[in-house]
């Protein structure tokens, strides 16, 4: 899992002495795990770090890497690059972080700002894979059990093994934290590329930006949908990812992914993935451009493509809006759905183009 990071890259940049929480504003050098409470910007590089890298104490303050870089070590258990715990109005912005089991990460809290960021090689164990998980990450950029924050012009690159960008409310394969919901998140300017690190065995499900509202089997509140995350994924660049290029699943709603472009997807899964793949119902899908995936373009519904309706009582695959998307060269189909005619389960498929479609006439309406 951990060969991607490269430990002689290492060798160049020494840590800084420890130093106390900062307390005062502005330029700052920083030492690993160190917990800052006012805004400060790095003069530095800071690594490499063994168990976390900047811990942010305080809500509403502003931490600008300056365009330097933190970073972690070869093995797994360094945490996060950036830590935003149960905080509020935080903005990350401007610099690398890289070789962590997690980039920047927003666990609990609201309102916070990422942007500017590169995640490279961030790359964390995962529950019962690949020996003893130490702090089950395993995403460039993590926003888990937090809404409203703003995900802005990142770059997340080679990240994994679950996503470039990922968004939940909380599973067994992140951080131990109280599940809590993962509403109305702003995902948008980014370029997610080549997240591609893989679980052993069928389980390489990394996805480039990926919207998991369930925890387990239940939902926070209700025993069948769960409510949101009504998350904007909109004008993002994303390209070369192992499995999906965006999976929204299943009990997402009210989501609208718009203005993307997804290409070359889904060639590293544990089964050929799609470019914008929604498991979930009621999610606005406009204006995306999805070409040379693996599977499908524009997909929904479950896998594997096989045509058929989901059972009367499963709320997944209904009532999504699909408009004005091009998806072309796509390994199986353009356009996707496996629910029968003539309902479609509440599907609106208008003004798509595509060269092949699913054989069920949902695609085709105009």
């Amino acid at each position: 899992m951990n060969t991607f990071r490269k430990a002689g890259a290492f060798l160049a940049v020494s840590v800084a002495a420890t130093l106390p929480t900062v307390g005062g504003a502005g330029a700052a050098v920083l030492s690993c795990g160190q917990t800052i409470t006012q805004s400060a910007t790095l003069t530095a590089d800071v690594g490499p770090c063994s168990n976390n890298g900047i811990i942010i104490g305080a809500d509403g303050i502003t931490f600008n890497l300056g365009g330097f870089r933190i970073f972690g070590g070869a093995n797994p258990g360094d945490g996060a690059g950036v830590l935003v715990q149960y905080r509020q109005g935080v903005t990350v912005t401007n610099g690398t972080v890289t070789d962590f089991d997690s980039g920047v990460v927003i666990l609990g809290g609201s309102g916070n700002t990422v942007s500017g960021i590169t995640a490279r090689n961030n790359i964390g164990n995962s529950a019962g894979h690949d020996g003893p998980s130490l702090t089950l990450y395993g995403d460039g950029i993590l926003v888990q059990g937090s809404s409203n924050n703003s995900i802005l012009q990142n770059w997340t690159d080679n990240n994994g093994p679950f996503s470039g960008i990922g968004v939940i409310t909380g599973d067994s394969d992140h951080p131990g934290v109280p599940p809590a919901l993962a509403n109305n998140n702003l995902i948008q300017g980014n370029r997610v590329t080549n997240n591609v690190a893989c679980r052993v065995g069928p389980f390489c499900d990394n996805d480039g930006i990926r919207i998991e509202p369930r925890v387990g089997s239940g939902c926070l509140t209700g025993p069948t949908i769960c409510p949101g995350p009504g998350s904007r994924i909109i004008g993002n660049q994303v390209v070369g990812n192992g499995l999906d290029g965006i999976s929204l699943f299943g009990f997402t709603t009210a989501n609208v992914v718009s203005g993307n472009t997804v290409d070359r997807n889904g060639f590293r899964g544990a089964v050929p993935g799609d470019g914008i793949r929604i498991f979930g119902s009621g999610n606005v899908i406009e204006g995306n451009s999805a070409s040379g995936n693996a599977a499908g373009g524009v997909s929904v519904a479950r896998r594997p493509p096989t045509a058929g309706s989901f059972p009367a009582t499963n709320p997944n695959g209904r009532n999504n809006v699909l408009r004005s998307n091009r998806a072309f060269g796509n390994g199986s189909f353009d356009l996707w759905d496996s629910n029968r005619s003539p309902d479609c389960d509440n599907n609106v498929w208008k003004g798509n183009q595509g060269g092949t479609a699913s054989p069920s006439s949902c695609v085709r309406n105009p």
